[in-house]
């Protein structure tokens, strides 16, 4: 089973008058063969590297006046020690990243499953015991993105892909969030975005919201 769905009792909007949906649902999202999945870790991995990089070049700069410029072969070498992690973790815990997606009509939120964030925890202890800061740093990046979510108005703009049942929503510049909807509610989830970026855009004051059209890398 991938994913399941559950859709929460219809409430009055106290604006309006009238009911509003919200829609929560859990998905097994796929980790090594997703090209989501792996797209935004290679996105990911190339910023943590090219930020480490620039850090490491404005410090020499302070320090003794001129960029220290890390060798290449460390930025490699993190770089597939991230990899490896991932390879690690997507094994451990069967290619399958459990996740929970609300959809409301002030909002989108998301949460990590139990089993992750136990794994987050104990690759922070690990990484702590094995003197291993790239570990232990994972880990605390892991830790602190299990849960969050965002105002319409935070949000510009959404991608979808039907095929994959996807649809990435962007701010002003990047995307910031995925969900991954079931087959037989990814229409009517798809309708609540595109209703919930319509109000974020009025409340903006920018008119309708950017479309971000399907495909691509999203």
């Amino acid at each position: 089973m991938q994913g399941g769905q559950e859709t929460i009792p219809r409430q009055p909007d106290l604006r309006t008058g009238r009911e509003s949906t919200t829609i929560e649902w859990t998905y097994r999202i796929p980790l090594l063969t997703s090209r989501f999945m792996l797209w935004d870790f290679v996105r990911v991995t190339v910023m943590s590297v090219s930020i480490m990089y620039v850090l490491v070049a404005l410090m020499g700069w302070v320090v003794d006046g001129e960029p220290a410029l890390l060798p290449l072969q460390v930025p490699l070498m993190v770089g597939g020690i991230l990899l490896a992690l991932f390879f690690i973790v997507g094994v451990l815990l069967g290619n399958r990243f459990t996740m929970t997606f609300v959809v409301k009509p002030d909002g989108v939120t998301y949460s990590s499953g139990a089993r992750e964030k136990r794994w987050n925890r104990a690759a922070v202890l690990f990484g702590a015991l094995g003197r291993s800061a790239t570990t232990t740093g994972a880990g605390l990046l892991a830790t602190a993105s299990e849960q969050g979510g965002w105002k319409w108005s935070d949000l510009h703009s959404a991608r979808y892909f039907p095929r994959q049942r996807v649809i990435s929503l962007r701010n002003s510049w990047r995307t910031v969030l995925r969900l991954h909807c079931t087959a037989e509610d990814y229409e009517r989830i798809r309708a609540a975005v595109a209703a919930g970026l319509e109000r974020g855009a009025a409340v903006r004051g920018t008119g309708a919201p950017v479309s971000g059209g399907t495909g691509g890398r999203g």
